[in-house]
């Protein structure tokens, strides 16, 4: 039973060390089994009276807090503005949320940005766009 144990450890330890590239730790790895940001990552832009807001996190991950930046941004002629960056770590299946006050009348485009990074591997994720008159 002992040497059994013994094995799976090595064979965790060595497959450790071949997935997770650079100086990555097994949390990382541990991370990035869990979440997948393609999967698990919830990202959504909204307009409450004159307020944007931008809403994001991870859900169904196994683990309990998550570091990353959420931002809203309004587009500019040639990119995006951003607005109201909040970053910090947050608890799986809650979102974290950022409000913009918007003001004005003109018709402006907005969504929710959300970035982290799993190990060695950073991502960015965006809402859908929406466009809205503030006043």
């Amino acid at each position: 039973m002992r040497k059994i144990l013994v094995t799976a450890t090595a064979a965790a330890l060595t497959a450790a060390a071949l997935l997770v590239p650079g100086s990555a730790s097994a949390q990382d790895l541990g991370v990035q089994a869990a979440c997948n940001p393609d999967k698990n990552v919830n990202i959504h832009v909204q307009k409450r009276g004159n307020f944007i807001d931008g809403l994001g996190g991870f859900f169904n991950c196994d683990q309990a807090t998550t570091g990353f930046t959420i931002m809203v941004q309004e587009k500019t002629t040639l990119s995006w503005k951003d607005h109201v960056v909040r970053s910090g770590v947050w608890k799986t299946n809650q979102y974290a949320v950022t409000t913009y006050t918007c003001n004005g009348t003109k018709t402006k485009t907005y969504r929710a940005l959300i970035k982290s990074g799993i190990g060695t591997h950073a991502w960015i994720r965006t809402s859908n766009s929406i466009k809205v008159a503030c006043g």
